[in-house]
């Protein structure tokens, strides 16, 4: 009787397991939905497509994206009442702030960026940014432009990244009272990390964030990659496949300018004191979605004459140019991904050692505790 027991019991089992193996083969091979959210942040669109078995995850994803928009907003924004405009008002005032956690790490960040830059990226700026009249949303720009005598000043008080120093709990102080910082130059890269690990914990694997001029990809577009264009003044430069994890930075200016000239960009060269102007666009492809957004950004400041050694200092495989002059500058490693009509006798290759976009994936983002 007892052998009998037990062989129905193991013949239970089996056909509880084989049950069990079923189920889950059945939810693996559901189709996956397509699922879209948007949010404005920023002052700028967010976009994110996800491809889930779940609308139920997809749903509790996007709310917690949207918690994590609203959160960044308020936290970042360099002009709008923020946690970073009340620490600037502190620094002005010679005084030491506590900040939170994401924004200790932003700015830690903006550090590494001036060092790795040669000081073309410079988030302690924020003044001179706010004189050419770019701490706004509304573009073209129609305030008037600062005095060569207003630039020169805030040229003379020589705010970096070096004046910045960040206490064990989190409080920021400067040692220059002109250190006003501004973020922007890495909030898109750094949000859509956010949302990358927001995303994970919600176990969805394919998804494309579009953020600003910012994209990221994760997983897969069904069966194949997903692919993204790449913005020019005149149009469309080309399209890129992306593959998981991929990050496309791109910075130009051509949307966000002065309306008295449109070469006048809100890409402003800290050296000089003025909006570069040898630089149409730019694009960074890597999987460490930070640096490339700091990059881009950095590219713009170098223009032609400085690509071929801000790629080597940076180590950027994969990154690209149009300059004003009308050529298109490419890494090797770009020229092998990019899909483009650009006239062959315009284009000019500059040397990488290596056409590999991926640099390692970069560290994680701080997320806030109450997401």
């Amino acid at each position: 009787m007892t052998i009998r027991l037990s062989t129905l019991a193991i013949r239970t089992g089996l056909v509880l397991a084989a049950f069990v193996a079923l189920a889950g083969l059945f939810l693996w091979l559901r189709p996956l939905q397509r699922v879209e959210g948007e949010f404005l942040v920023f002052g700028t669109r967010a976009r994110i497509e996800l491809l889930t078995a779940s609308r139920d995850d997809a749903d509790a994803a996007l709310t917690d994206i949207g918690r994590l928009f609203v959160h960044d907003h308020r936290t970042w924004h360099p002009w709008e009442p923020s946690e970073l405009t009340r620490l600037n008002a502190a620094l002005a005032q010679g005084h030491s702030r506590r900040v939170p956690p994401d924004v200790v790490d932003l700015i830690r960040r903006a550090q590494l960026g001036f060092v790795q830059t040669d000081g073309l990226f410079n988030a302690a700026a924020g003044r001179l940014i706010g004189a050419w009249g770019f701490h706004t949303s509304r573009y073209p720009v129609q305030t008037a432009a600062p005095s060569s005598g207003e630039v020169k000043t805030l040229l003379d008080e020589r705010p970096d990244m070096d004046d910045v120093h960040i206490a064990p709990d989190g409080s920021v102080s400067a040692d220059n009272p002109a250190v006003s910082l501004d973020i922007n130059g890495l909030s898109e890269g750094y949000a859509s990390a956010q949302v990358r690990q927001l995303l994970r914990r919600h176990d969805i694997d394919h998804a494309l964030i579009y953020l600003g001029g910012f994209v990221m990809a994760l997983g897969r577009n069904g069966n194949q990659v997903w692919r993204v264009g790449i913005n020019a003044p005149s149009g469309v430069l080309g399209s890129i496949a992306l593959g998981d994890g991929e990050s496309l930075a791109s910075s130009g200016d051509y949307q966000r300018h002065r309306a008295s000239a449109s070469d006048l960009g809100h890409i402003i060269d800290t050296h000089t004191g003025w909006p570069q102007r040898a630089s149409a666009a730019t694009s960074v492809l890597s999987n460490d979605p930070v640096d490339a957004d700091i990059a881009a950004t950095a590219l713009m400041v170098a223009g032609p004459a400085g690509f071929e050694h801000l790629a080597e200092h940076m180590q950027l495989n994969c990154a690209l140019l149009l300059g004003h002059d009308g050529k298109l500058y490419l890494t090797p490693g770009m020229r092998a991904r990019l899909h483009t009509d650009f006239p062959a006798a315009a284009i000019r290759i500059v040397p990488r050692p290596s056409t590999d976009c991926r640099t390692g994936g970069g560290q994680p983002v701080v997320i806030p505790a109450d997401l």
